[in-house]
C-alpha cells in the first residue's frame, strides 16, 4: 500500500515498521523543529534516502490530488500540527494517531494536561480515521496504559512508542477491514484539551508541593516557568519534599552550587536543572 506521512520523528520507528512490512512511503510532510525537543532529521532523511518528497509548507488540496494521482491509499498523521485537508474515503484512507486514549482528551498537545489533571481514563494511544470533526473520527486501534505515580511527557511517549509500531502495523495489515469495523466515539464522554499557555507553565509558588511538583513532571523537557526574584527561568528538573516551616511561599530558602531551592505552602522545591529565559 502506496502511504504518505504527516508527523515528525516521534512515529518514524511506526513508518519504517510499515516500509519493512512491504508498504510504500511516496512522501512526508512535516513541520518545523527545534532539533532539540522536537525533531524531524530522521524524516527528512528518510524521504532523502528513498527520493522521495518532504514538504515543510502546510498541506494543499493540489497536494492531496497529487499523490492521489500517485497511487496513494493512505495518508497517515502522527503529531502534525497542522489541519490536513479533508480527504475523500472513496479515494484514500486518512488514518491520524492521537496521544490519548478517545473520546478522552481530544486536542492539540493534550499530555501535559493529562498529566497535571492524572487524567488516567485518558491515558493510551488511539488510531482513528480523520473527518472534518478533530480528533473526532471513528476508532480504527487504541490502547490504554497507565499513569505511573511520577510520570513525565518523556515516560508517557515512551509508552506510546513501544506500542505504537505494532499498533500501525497491525492496523495496516488489513486496512479496509479496520476501516470497515471502526467504532464512533461517545461524544458524551468526550473532553477536549487547548494547547498548554505560558500561564499553565508557570509555577506558582502558593501551591502545594504535591501540585506545584505535577506541574513540572507534566512539561517535562519542554519546560515549565518559574519566577524567582523578578527573573524568568526555564525548569526542567526538580526535587519536592514537604516539611512544616514558618518561611513565605516563593522565599528562596538555599542556594547550593547549581540549585535554588524556594520554599511552597507545605514544603520546599530544590529546583535542580534551571536556565534563564531567552538566555
Amino acid at each position: 500500500m502506496k502511504f504518505v506521512y504527516f508527523g515528525y520523528d516521534f512515529m518514524l520507528p511506526s513508518v519504517i515498521g510499515l516500509i519493512e512490512a512491504g508498504h510504500e512511503l511516496i512522501g512526508v510532510f512535516s513541520f518545523e523543529c527545534d532539533n532539540h525537543f522536537n525533531f524531524n532529521t530522521g524524516a527528512q532523511a528518510t524521504a532523502h534516502n528513498l527520493g522521495i518528497p518532504f514538504i515543510l509548507s502546510k498541506p494543499q488540496d493540489f497536494h492531496i490530488a497529487e499523490f492521489l494521482a500517485k497511487g496513494c491509499a493512505c495518508f497517515l498523521a502522527a503529531g502534525y500540527p497542522h489541519k490536513i485537508p479533508l480527504i475523500d474515503e472513496a479515494h484514500a484512507y486518512a488514518v491520524n494517531v492521537h496521544p490519548a486514549y478517545l473520546p478522552y482528551a481530544r486536542g492539540l498537545m493534550p499530555i501535559p494536561r493529562i498529566l497535571m489533571d492524572h487524567a488516567s481514563e485518558a491515558a493510551g494511544v488511539t488510531a482513528h480515521k480523520m473527518t472534518d470533526v478533530f480528533d473526532g473520527g471513528d476508532i480504527l486501534r487504541q490502547i490504554k496504559f497507565d499513569l505511573s505515580p511520577n510520570e513525565t511527557p518523556e515516560t508517557y511517549m515512551a509508552k506510546i512508542a513501544i506500542r505504537a509500531p505494532t499498533m500501525v502495523r497491525e492496523l495496516f495489515s488489513d486496512l479496509p477491514a479496520a476501516w470497515s469495523a471502526a467504532k464512533p466515539q461517545n461524544a458524551k464522554k468526550a473532553t477536549h484539551y487547548n494547547p498548554p499557555s505560558d500561564t499553565d507553565r508557570f509555577l506558582d509558588w502558593n501551591k502545594t508541593v504535591r501540585e506545584v511538583d505535577r506541574t513540572v513532571r507534566a512539561f517535562g523537557r519542554f519546560g515549565s516557568l518559574a519566577r524567582i526574584e523578578d527573573q524568568i527561568f526555564v525548569v526542567y528538573d526538580c526535587v519536592c519534599w514537604t516539611e512544616k516551616h514558618t518561611i513565605a511561599p516563593g522565599t528562596i530558602a538555599a542556594r547550593t552550587s547549581r540549585e535554588i531551592t524556594l520554599a511552597l505552602k507545605d514544603g520546599f522545591i530544590c529546583l535542580t536543572e534551571l536556565y534563564l529565559a531567552n538566555a
